[in-house]
């Protein structure tokens, strides 16, 4: 099997071609394309971040890598990646990362690939070796968008329904005006990304000092993003406009007959209304009546307002590839007998 060769993670420019050859061979998801990718290193990488190479032209291989801990190493996983930051030519491709584990800086025990969708990887669980480990992530919800938007929507459930519906004839009897806005040249992107987060600097994301704003790192990271899919056709910025403000905002990215929502944010002090849940009927509706459109991603842990929505979800995992079968076994022991000092 191959050998890697081991660069820093500025050299990533330079295989930007031979990182996005691998994602179009494997499934050409967005949220793994080089432009995506080149934003999370600038904003979020660091000087211990490092980029692999895989040497042998049969077996190409590419991914971003960081250590740690003494003796372990893993994919350089911002919390904006919802997916490893690795790609490889074959499938399956484990002997690929045992070699990149032999060939990463001091002798390295263990080497995990983080956040992995069944749906796509090179690395299915059902062709995991003895020395590789799972360890289940999350469970994330994604919708698919089969029939009509009328049937979808008469089988939610009867609360989900009646609260929608009276929510809207309310504000009709008042009045009131609902818009969904669709957000889609770059020049857009950043008084949307500003909108975002008004609107979540007001909300408890704001009073933890965790919302995105307009000059944050955060809001500089999906500016540029999304700026660089708009220019591709392939961003969207939602936006439900009530009486001419914005309540609710979604940020998107679309490739390949899936939407996938990236970021979500909603006004959440407006009496009698719940503007997230009526941005998603609006989405969804709209989704329906795309005939470009199959699947809708939300790519995160299943939460309840998901469930409103959606009963399809599937299991991401975390894989750990060992030097050695005594590798577990010594993991093992070494925190066993550091909790028994612990508790002398």
């Amino acid at each position: 099997m191959s050998d890697w060769k081991i660069l820093p993670a500025a050299a990533f420019e330079a295989h930007r071609e031979l990182w996005d050859g691998l994602n179009r061979r494997n499934a050409d998801h967005p949220l793994l394309d080089s432009g995506f990718v080149e934003g999370l290193l600038r904003h979020f990488g660091s000087k211990e971040t490092r980029l692999a190479v895989s040497l042998d032209r049969d077996h190409p291989g590419i991914a971003l890598v960081e250590r740690k801990s003494i003796g372990s190493w893993q994919t350089f996983q911002p919390s904006q990646a919802p997916l490893g930051l690795i790609m490889m030519g074959d499938a399956p491709a484990y002997g690929q990362v045992d070699a990149l584990l032999r060939c990463l800086p001091g002798y390295v025990l263990a080497f995990s690939v983080l956040q992995q969708d069944p749906d796509f990887t090179a690395l299915p669980d059902s062709a995991r070796p003895a020395l590789a480990q799972r360890l289940d992530y999350i469970q994330t919800p994604r919708l698919t968008l089969s029939g009509s938007f009328d049937v979808y929507w008469q089988s939610r459930g009867k609360n989900l329904v009646h609260n929608l519906t009276r929510q809207r004839r309310r504000l009709a009897q008042q009045g009131g005006h609902l818009e969904l806005a669709v957000d889609r040249d770059a020049s857009l992107v950043a008084d949307g990304i500003r909108a975002y987060g008004e609107l979540e600097s007001k909300g408890w994301k704001g009073a933890e000092g965790t919302a995105v704003t307009p000059e944050n790192v955060q809001g500089l990271f999906y500016r540029e993003i999304l700026e660089y899919f708009c220019k591709r056709a392939e961003g969207k910025v939602y936006r439900l406009v009530l009486d001419g403000r914005t309540i609710a905002v979604d940020l998107c990215v679309e490739r390949g007959g899936t939407l996938f929502i990236l970021k979500t944010t909603y006004e959440e002090e407006i009496a009698g209304l719940s503007p997230g849940l009526l941005l998603h009927q609006e989405i969804f509706k709209a989704a329906f009546s795309d005939p470009r459109l199959k699947v809708i991603e939300f790519y995160g842990p299943v939460r309840d307002w998901h469930t409103k929505w959606t009963t399809e979800s599937r299991t991401m995992y975390h894989l750990t590839i060992h030097r050695g079968e005594w590798v577990p076994r010594a993991t093992m022991l070494v925190r066993a007998c550091a909790r028994a000092l612990g508790r002398g």
